[in-house]
């Protein structure tokens, strides 16, 4: 019985969709961060199979994806992120709207798409407002440059 106390104290809770995103917005303190040092902790299979297919069709050159999708930049000095809002969409599926803040741009509005894994929660789908969904942009590059998605 003690054990089974135990045991469960010890087992973390569910996390939330916004605390995922608090946790991935908080690693951009850090100067040396990105998402794609790790990138099974940031992005759900299919879009990491999609960064993954666009990195391999680029031979070392830049592929498709020029950037982060997450801050939307490739430097990201100075960001500041605000969750807006998170509302879950159906079972283990959310949409979150951040406010990413740079000093020398203007805010930017960016929609992510999050599922629940056998990890914990993903980024699905990237969407701004020049690009709706980063995952189909992708898949369509990746079958342009000759390789299935």
């Amino acid at each position: 019985m003690i054990l089974l106390a135990l045991a469960l104290a010890a087992a973390p809770a569910a996390e939330t969709p916004k605390a995922f995103l608090e946790g991935v917005y908080a690693n951009y303190l850090s100067r040396n961060f990105s998402p794609f040092t790790h990138a099974d902790r940031y992005f759900a299979p299919r879009l990491k199979a999609a960064i993954d297919q666009d990195a391999r069709l680029a031979k070392g050159e830049v592929g498709y994806l020029d950037g982060d999708p997450i801050c939307q930049c490739q430097d990201h000095d100075g960001l500041r992120s605000k969750i807006l809002r998170v509302k879950l969409s159906a079972p283990g599926k959310a949409t979150a709207e951040v406010l990413l803040d740079y000093p020398d741009s203007t805010a930017i509005h960016v929609r992510l798409i999050l599922v629940r894994t056998k990890a914990g929660w993903r980024i699905a789908d990237v969407g701004a407002s020049d690009q709706p969904s980063l995952v189909n942009a992708l898949e369509a590059s990746n079958r342009k440059a000759g390789a299935p998605h």
